[in-house]
């Protein structure tokens, strides 16, 4: 069983996680593969010298490894999970971060959290992922939290008409939009007033961003069906997922937008448990009218 290494080189808590997690890894014989970037910066802190054969480019990763250890926040989970993309290859996300919905493993228990995996205690939790192309693109992308439509540097609302299954959901002007998954709807989705879901529901999310109307709010579909989003407004146009793929066009043109043919894995803990994350991470539940001692 083979390790992927990779994570998030902006942050200074890196090295020292990784040096840990390579040093207990050495000892315990399990097999790795580090980053080039994340190795060259233990070896600039730390007196490790990570074995050439044991580094690889950022792109070689998933295609040597048989689970990744993504080590950063949430958005360094979502770059992994675009690496991994159809591969099947499950993910075990570190907390770096503030929030970590999906980086939920702490630094201190990584290296106890993989020899679990290797004797076989842990669980896979497998997530949805949106797939979207443009008749004016021809590029496919993928998206595990949202697709977001918005306009590019033009600061004024977009004529949006929004189907599904051919049958037209609301017509809307609107900085945007937003169609999420059951994973996304605790990040930009929620943002724009849109509901938490259960990550093991089978919808998505449909939210508009500022639109000039009292009226419009989100709406939860099912994920079995297909979008289409009609742009009329002779802008610039943004297709992004996750914050790091995006399509710049030019309107009018469509979108289609539907479940991806494959899904994300994650590896969890045994004990792991949607609404304690819920607690923990968004205070959910703290009753801020506790009376004061004084």
């Amino acid at each position: 069983m083979t390790f992927g290494i990779r994570g998030n080189v902006n942050k200074t808590e890196l090295a020292p996680v990784v040096y840990r997690l390579v040093k207990g890894l050495n000892t315990a014989g399990i097999d790795y593969f580090v980053e080039k970037e994340v190795s060259l910066q233990v070896k600039k802190r730390f007196k490790l010298n990570i074995p050439a054969s044991k580094i690889l480019a950022d792109s070689k990763l998933a295609s040597k490894s048989d689970f990744m250890i993504s080590i950063g926040g949430d958005g360094t989970f979502l770059a992994t999970a675009k690496l991994v993309g159809s591969r099947n290859i499950p993910i075990i996300g570190v907390n770096l971060g503030k929030l970590g919905f999906l980086a939920e493993t702490s630094t201190r228990d990584t290296l106890g959290f993989v020899k679990k995996v290797v004797a076989g205690r842990y669980k896979i939790d497998e997530r949805t992922v949106l797939q979207a192309s443009s008749n004016g693109s021809g590029k496919v992308i993928y998206g595990m939290n949202e697709v977001v439509i918005n306009q590019n540097e033009i600061v004024k609302t977009i004529e949006i008409r929004v189907y599904f299954n051919n049958q037209l959901v609301n017509s809307y002007h609107a900085d945007g939009l937003i169609i999420s998954t059951p994973t996304g709807s605790t990040g930009y989705s929620l943002s724009a007033g849109g509901p938490i879901v259960f990550p093991k529901t089978a919808v998505f999310i449909l939210s508009p961003l500022s639109p000039h109307t009292l009226t419009a709010r989100p709406v939860i579909l099912p994920d079995t069906g297909v979008f289409k989003v009609k742009l009329n407004s002779r802008v610039p146009i943004n297709i992004v997922t996750d914050g790091n793929s995006i399509v710049k066009l030019n309107a009018p043109f469509s979108i289609e937008i539907k479940k991806a043919p494959y899904t994300i894995k994650i590896a969890k803990s045994l004990n792991s448990n949607y609404f304690k994350v819920l607690t923990s991470k968004l205070l959910w539940g703290e009753d801020k009218r506790k009376k004061s001692r004084f």
